[in-house]
């Protein structure tokens, strides 16, 4: 079973699963704002437009379409046994050998994709269109090229509220560097004013998008041509991913990746008990096997590059790009990395000062899937797509950290060095391309896009920079009353049921940091959508602002009936101007060698869990409440 778990999971990974469609699912949203009547351009995520192989579209060759099961699998089933042989003797460290069949697969499927070692297509490919009378809505409906909708959701959403004729799909080749993609998206934006008749756009950008967009506003943004902009997720200093794969170093978070597609399929039980109990280590290595086959070919792919966080680009540049072939495509991304990126902050700003409105929105508070040790939305590190300086992941800044204002809840972000500090928010718990998905940050990220209601994260209350995820997969939120959001306090918590179908039953309520008695009785029960204040007494800590993590216990009649949920709350105290360094964060109440030889077992949440409600309950007992 183990070794069937690491070839499929290897197989999700190298085949896509980050670009998994769904289901087309809309939610009803109103926005308060007056809407914009400027035409919507949507710059998709990585690998989002087609690619052909031909001039003639009648007759070309898709290249790419996206990742399509009916397309690889039967060069998947070509080599069902030698993939089997390698899976066979998996204990005698044969990665290679099936890593090896992976690649001539995916090579079999997508033949045409390959760059040459300078950068350029080794295959004349191209794009659907580029011009805006045949790449919006209503006209691609109107083809029965619906499938070439970008971000089809949300696109559907933007369209019943502005109309299908004033979205606009941008195509370009994503194998190319951020700088080529711009220059195409700033003609683009040209073709879709004239034929809209507008003289600006609105650009809702996703991912690699975000990237593009960016880049586009650093070079040509002081033309005035975009009024609101909303970056979501966007990678625009790089993705952990791509470093992690080229580095050979992947240590797959085989949790954080369960997690991911529990929140992307919107299930309510947690399937993440499948890979604590058992070490899916044998991923890796296969996924490792196979940079050195694929580096052949998307090693050459300027956006690949691009995608290096600045900190790996000069290490990784050495271990691909040695070759003199490969000079121009070094100049490229030397002049991203050096030349645009270090800009775009400034860039950013002189547009919305200018009378644009950008907005960067975002998720935290996760390992990167491939083991990159930094704060992320499972994809990007949130440092590359804000500007943020971040804790290591499973840290935070020591207690009186500074500055205070643009400091996380958490104290693991600090976002007054974002590329745009007032116009950033950050959704804890969100993963990768899921602002649309997640009820906390839908409504703000659309009033962002179409209205001009929202100037800053000082607007509207409701808004404020730091987020908490309350995605359905997660179960309960939970905050405390009476006090700024984010911050510890008040006399009472109140637990929400964030499921659309599932009741929660609330079984405890634990402290870490300080010794909270909750009368809870014998515990509560929610429906979706219900909410119960539950009081408190007890004492927070005093001294320089620190952090208090609360845990939720909760049990559910589904594949898990026992999990819980823990978030960190800010306690005010006077700030220490001195403070510095990070400090490891532990909330479940094990000593930190007790809870990484738990975690070792397998067992660790299960104990925890159980530990928390007995302490739960017998504060509450000697409380009296």
């Amino acid at each position: 079973m183990k070794k069937l778990l690491s070839v499929l999971l290897a197989a999700v990974i190298a085949f896509g699963s980050a670009c998994a469609a769904f289901a087309l699912i809309q939610f009803p949203v109103t926005i308060e704002g007056e809407l914009s009547d400027y035409p919507v351009v949507v710059v998709p995520g990585y690998i989002g437009a087609r690619l052909y192989y031909g001039d003639d579209p009648a007759t070309a060759d898709c290249a790419w379409s996206g990742f399509n099961v009916d397309e690889l699998l039967p060069n998947v089933l070509h080599r069902i046994v030698e993939i089997a042989g390698g899976a066979a003797v998996m204990p005698f460290d044969d990665a290679a050998h099936i890593a090896s069949a992976v690649v001539r697969s995916l090579r079999d499927t997508w033949p045409y994709l390959a760059c040459n070692p300078d950068g350029s297509s080794v295959y004349p490919l191209r794009v659907y269109s580029e011009d805006a009378a045949v790449t919006n809505d209503a006209a691609l409906r109107a083809a029965g090229q619906e499938a070439l909708i970008h971000e089809v959701e949300i696109s559907a959403t933007l369209a019943g509220m502005i109309g299908e004729e004033n979205i606009y799909s941008f195509n370009t080749d994503w194998r190319m560097g951020a700088e080529y993609c711009a220059n195409r998206l700033a003609a683009y934006i040209d073709s879709v004013k004239a034929h809209s008749g507008k003289e600006k756009v609105n650009i809702f950008a996703l991912s690699h998008g975000g990237q593009v967009t960016a880049t586009y506003l650093a070079l040509y943004g002081d033309r005035g041509d975009a009024d609101n902009v909303v970056l979501s997720s966007p990678a625009i200093g790089g993705a952990g991913i791509a470093y992690d794969l080229l580095a050979q170093q992947v240590q797959f978070d085989e949790q954080t990746l369960i997690k991911l597609i529990e929140v992307g399929t919107f299930t309510e039980e947690d399937y993440e008990w499948l890979v604590k109990a058992i070490n899916l280590g044998f991923i890796d290595k296969i996924l490792n096997a196979m940079v050195n086959d694929l580096a052949h070919s998307l090693g050459y792919w300027g956006s690949i590059w691009d995608f290096i966080p600045i900190e790996h680009y000069e290490e990784m540049k050495t271990k691909y790009l040695s070759d003199p072939a490969s000079a121009p495509l070094v100049a490229q991304s030397d002049r991203f990395h050096y030349e645009i990126l270090p800009t775009i902050g400034e860039k950013l700003r002189a547009c919305n000062e200018n009378g644009m409105h950008i907005s960067i929105v975002t998720g935290s508070g996760n390992r990167v899937v491939t083991g990159m040790n930094v704060n992320s939305d499972g994809i990007i590190p949130t440092s590359c797509a804000t500007g943020a300086v971040c804790a290591p992941y499973g840290e935070r800044f020591a207690d009186g950290y500074t500055p205070a204002e643009y400091l996380s809840p958490t104290m693991e972000i600090d976002a007054s060095t974002c590329y745009l500090p007032d116009n950033t928010w950050f959704s804890d718990g969100n993963f990768h391309a899921w602002t649309y998905w997640t009820p906390c940050t839908r409504t703000l990220f659309l009033d962002l896009l179409l209205t001009d209601r929202i100037r800053d994260i000082h607007t509207d209350p409701r808004y404020p920079q730091f987020l908490t995820s309350d995605h359905v997969s997660y179960a309960v939120d939970f905050s405390f009353d009476g006090v700024p959001h984010g911050m510890a306090g008040g006399g009472s918590v109140t637990v929400r049921n964030t499921c659309d179908k599932a009741t929660v039953r609330i079984t405890g309520l634990y402290a870490k940091e300080a010794p909270l008695a909750f009368r809870l009785g014998a515990g509560v029960s929610l429906a979706p959508g219900e909410s119960v204040s539950i009081p408190f007494t007890g004492t927070l800590p005093e001294g320089a602002r620190t952090v208090l993590h609360l845990t939720v216990c909760y049990a559910m009649n589904n594949i898990t009936p026992l999990n819980f949920r823990t978030k960190g709350f800010a306690v005010a105290g006077e700030d220490a101007a001195d403070a510095a360094g990070t400090v490891a964060v532990n909330a479940l109440p094990f000593p930190d060698g007790v809870d990484r030889l738990l975690t070792r077992l397998g067992v660790r949440d299960l104990l925890a869990m159980l530990l928390m409600q007995l302490i739960s309950l017998v504060r509450t007992l000697r409380a009296g409440i």
